[in-house]
């Protein structure tokens, strides 16, 4: 579930490419102003853990205007479901602790951008994204059941919101070590609801 409808799926997707950051020559370059001083700073050594492969940046620009409007990172996951959170999802009879996932390590969006290109949903789009990577991983041979976050609250208490209305789920029994800084959820890529 995202709360971005197709038409505005379609509409993102016809106005912005997406890069890896490694597409991308010098990234300070561009102007990107998330509000948030780490996530702006990440962006600077995002190739150096590109490199390490611990985890891949994304880029959406605008098409357009040129503009960094978000960026994420992804890297493998596994997230521990206890027996009744393994039924919600109908994988009950699973023997295994772990499940596997992809991870959504950093989500940020550019709050700086000009009026035309706006608040249209970018983090939501982002997501998307990270799940048809997800399905990717599933028909390239790798299983793949969900996409995990830790929802940054140091910085926002209403971060966890933005992922509840794409559907994220809490995961209530195994928390995040951080869970003074984050909230650990989970969506699971086969359900649309």
């Amino acid at each position: 579930m995202s709360y971005l409808t197709e038409e505005d799926i379609l509409e993102i997707r016809d106005n912005v490419r997406l890069l890896s950051i490694k597409d991308i020559d010098d990234i300070s370059h561009y102007s990107f102003n998330s509000n948030i001083e780490e996530y702006n700073k990440f962006l600077e050594i995002a190739n150096k853990f590109y490199d390490l492969n611990i985890s891949k940046t994304f880029l959406l620009i605008h098409r357009e205007t040129n503009e960094l409007l978000a960026y994420m990172t992804l890297s493998a996951d596994s997230i521990k479901l206890s027996k009744r959170e393994k039924e919600v999802h109908d994988i009950g009879k699973v023997p295994y602790a772990s499940i596997p996932a992809l991870k959504v390590g950093k989500l940020a969006v550019n709050k700086a951008v000009s009026k035309k290109v706006a608040r249209k949903g970018y983090g939501s789009f982002m997501l998307e994204i990270a799940r048809a990577y997800a399905f990717g991983m599933n028909e390239f041979g790798v299983a793949c059941r969900f996409i995990t976050v830790d929802a940054d609250i140091e910085y926002d208490a209403n971060t966890p919101q933005f992922y509840v209305k794409n559907g994220f789920v809490e995961n209530l029994e195994y928390k995040s070590r951080n869970a003074k800084y984050t909230i650990s959820m989970r969506k699971d890529i086969f359900t649309s609801d």
